[in-house]
């Protein structure tokens, strides 16, 4: 795998290990904000769990390919979910919450690139 592809795995699953582990704990802020858009404590937690997992599938896959391309794909599908639970609450709309809405859009866009990335690079 080329270095390019493993620092981008490489930070991608560390910022999915470190929000993971901020809804994993509950953080108040980052409970708070999910509550807000409908999400309660257990799904936060699952969410947090499903992160984390992703974020692990990651590093895994440096070196077993498949397994970075299904956790590549896993977190886009979980991240395209968060985009709709942010434009069901119409967070793009309100200027308070759009910095929280766009987030999503950002790392769907970059986890997209990574799967592709992997499926496209020769073994």
């Amino acid at each position: 795998m080329s270095l390019t592809a493993t620092t981008l795995i490489a930070l991608v699953a560390l910022v999915f290990l470190l929000a993971g582990a901020q809804k994993l704990l509950l953080r108040p802020q980052v409970a708070a904000n999910l509550l807000r858009l409908g999400v309660g404590s257990a799904t936060t937690r699952s969410i947090g769990a499903l992160e984390i997992a992703g974020a692990l599938g990651l590093v895994a896959g440096l070196w077993w390919r498949p397994l970075a391309v299904a956790a590549a794909a896993g977190l886009t599908l979980l991240l395209i979910g968060a985009i709709g639970y942010h434009a069901r609450a119409r967070d793009f709309a309100h200027r308070r919450h759009r910095s929280h809405a766009v987030v999503p859009v950002l790392l769907a866009m970059i986890t997209g690139t990574t799967t592709m990335m992997l499926l496209l690079a020769p073994s």
